[in-house]
């Protein structure tokens, strides 16, 4: 991340010297020379300290965007804790809450699928309450004979 700083430090040094050695000189021609020598030192210290500015944004947004995703994690990991797998069919499972009491038909199921992606879709009834299905990743479960859980 700081790679660039010791090489804006020694530019710095190095301009700093010319600076010095300006002060014994008393022919223009030289001191011109000086001068450009020591401009050339003083971008290149900039264009070092810019990169390592740079450098540092990237690694900002970075550790940003991380802590977003972490606490996006953790409140998945609470709020996934409120449901439950179960059989809903023979062979057919969806997430339901934990607390819901009352027959599994009328019950909001989530999709099985996208709750393990980290994502709540309500399953929803089509073709006349026979064909539920996922609005987001279109999972299709026909025939339901709900069990008596």
């Amino acid at each position: 991340m700081f790679e660039h700083l010791p090489q804006a430090i020694v530019s710095l040094s190095a301009a700093s010297n010319i600076a010095k050695s300006m002060l014994e000189l008393r022919d223009f021609t030289q001191i011109n020379s000086k001068v450009i020598e020591l401009q050339r030192e003083i971008i290149s210290a900039q264009d070092k300290v810019l990169s390592s500015q740079r450098e540092q944004d990237l690694l900002i947004a970075k550790i940003q965007e991380l802590e977003k995703e972490c606490t996006r994690l953790k409140d998945w990991s609470v709020e996934k804790e409120d449901y439950l797998l179960k059989e809903i069919a023979s062979g057919v499972f969806a997430y339901i809450e934990k607390n819901y009491e009352g027959s599994l038909q009328s019950a909001n199921k989530l999709c099985a699928n996208c709750f393990e992606q980290r994502t709540k879709s309500i399953l929803q009834y089509e073709s006349l309450g026979k064909l539920l299905m996922c609005p987001r990743c279109s999972s299709m479960i026909a025939g339901i004979k709900y069990l008596n859980v």
